[in-house]
C-alpha cells in the first residue's frame, strides 16, 4: 500500500503537467486565473476589476498593472465572440486561450504552456 501511495505521489505532478500542457486548465474566476498567472512568476499586485461593459457581455476581468488582462467568460460562445472582435486583424495582439478564459499579454507565448492554454495571435 505504501508503495502505491509513493508511486501516485511521484506521478501526480507529471499528470498535472501533461494535462496543463494540453490546454485543459480551467479557471472559475479572474482571481483564480490571477493566482495561476502569479504562480508562473508574473506579477499582478493590486489588480483593477474591469467592468463587463468594457470587456464583453458574459466576461469577468481584472487588469494587472503591467497591462495584462485576465478574463473568465460565462460561456465558450462569449469567449469566441471576444476573441473574434479583439484578435481579428490586430496583428500585434497575443492571447493565451483556454476553456472559457483568456489572458491578453505581451508575454503570451511564454505563458501559454505554464497556464495550460493555447497561444492565439491576431
Amino acid at each position: 500500500m505504501h508503495r502505491s501511495i509513493a508511486s501516485f505521489a511521484l506521478l501526480a505532478p507529471l499528470i498535472l503537467l501533461l494535462t496543463g500542457c494540453a490546454g485543459g486548465a480551467t479557471y472559475a474566476s479572474p482571481s483564480e486565473l490571477q493566482k495561476a498567472y502569479v504562480a508562473t512568476g508574473a506579477e499582478c499586485p493590486e489588480p483593477l476589476e474591469v467592468p463587463e461593459l468594457m470587456v464583453s457581455e458574459g466576461a469577468h476581468a481584472i487588469l494587472c498593472p503591467n497591462v495584462t488582462m485576465l478574463i473568465v467568460f460565462d460561456s465558450d460562445e462569449a469567449k469566441n465572440r471576444y476573441l473574434a472582435r479583439t484578435l481579428d486583424g490586430s496583428g500585434d495582439l497575443q492571447a493565451v486561450v483556454g476553456e472559457r478564459w483568456v489572458v491578453m499579454s505581451s508575454d503570451a507565448k511564454d505563458l501559454a504552456p505554464k497556464l495550460g492554454g493555447e497561444l492565439k495571435t491576431g
